[in-house]
């Protein structure tokens, strides 16, 4: 039992960790890679499609321990199909706003996690388009995770000026819409810019991120059928 001062003068006794953090990240892994050994081809789930900073790490896992990626359009049929156990793993950034709903679930289980960073993000436009004139709204495609990365990196030509977003569910869905004219700007990243022929305006480094792996918090059994029906919306 550990003893540290207290504000008023005293002492506190404050349990330890059942294992230093370092040991219980390694342990994690070390299980985790063993099961994925044991089960080559086991399905992680994350979102797309192709070329979002999710679809990216999961490839990358797929490699290292010969996974199975499939893409969803959003972490909420991510959320359906590991509590269908279509898939066996979530794979899902710390940075996604809804990631409480896994967390949470007392279905689920935080399996695993790790940094990583992603692509090169910032502001795109058409190929052969300019900064928008006038002083008028800009539209701008984003999701709402990554809206702030407008305001940080945006030209000075274009500050102070009202924007009008365009929810998009992916920076690839954001590069889509800027590409069809459904908007001005998009934030997305170095796969999108290139996937859907824009150029940037602006940039910024990728940012490391934690990643976080879900999976079920028991193995499939005769009191739980793995195909009984479960909703997204099931409260912990």
């Amino acid at each position: 039992m550990a003893i540290r001062p207290d504000l008023a003068g005293g002492t506190v006794r404050v349990a330890p960790l059942p294992r230093p953090l370092a040991s219980e990240y390694a342990a994690r892994w070390s299980e985790l890679s063993e099961r994925w050994a044991a089960r080559p081809g086991s399905v992680l789930g994350t979102l797309g499609p192709a070329g979002t900073s999710s679809d990216l790490v999961a490839r990358y896992l797929a490699a290292e321990h010969n996974l199975r990626v499939e893409l969803h359009d959003t972490f909420d049929d991510v959320l359906d199909g590991l509590l269908l156990r279509k898939l066996d793993f979530a794979l899902v950034p710390s940075a996604y706003a809804g990631l409480t709903r896994f967390h949470w679930h007392r279905d689920l289980r935080l399996r695993a996690f790790f940094p990583r960073a992603t692509p090169e993000y910032g502001i795109a436009a058409t190929a052969h388009s300019r900064l928008p004139t006038g002083d008028g709204p800009v539209s701008v495609a984003a999701m709402w995770e990554v809206r702030r990365i407008y305001a940080e990196v945006v030209p000075t030509t274009l500050r102070g000026r009202d924007v009008d977003w365009v929810d998009a569910s992916s920076t690839q869905h954001a590069a889509q819409i800027v590409a069809r004219g459904g908007a001005q700007l998009a934030v997305t990243n170095a796969p999108g810019v290139t996937a859907y022929g824009l150029r940037w305006m602006a940039t910024r480094p990728g940012a490391e991120i934690l990643w976080t792996l879900f999976d079920h918090t028991e193995e499939p059994g005769t009191d739980d059928p793995p195909d009984r029906p479960r909703t997204a919306g099931r409260q912990p």
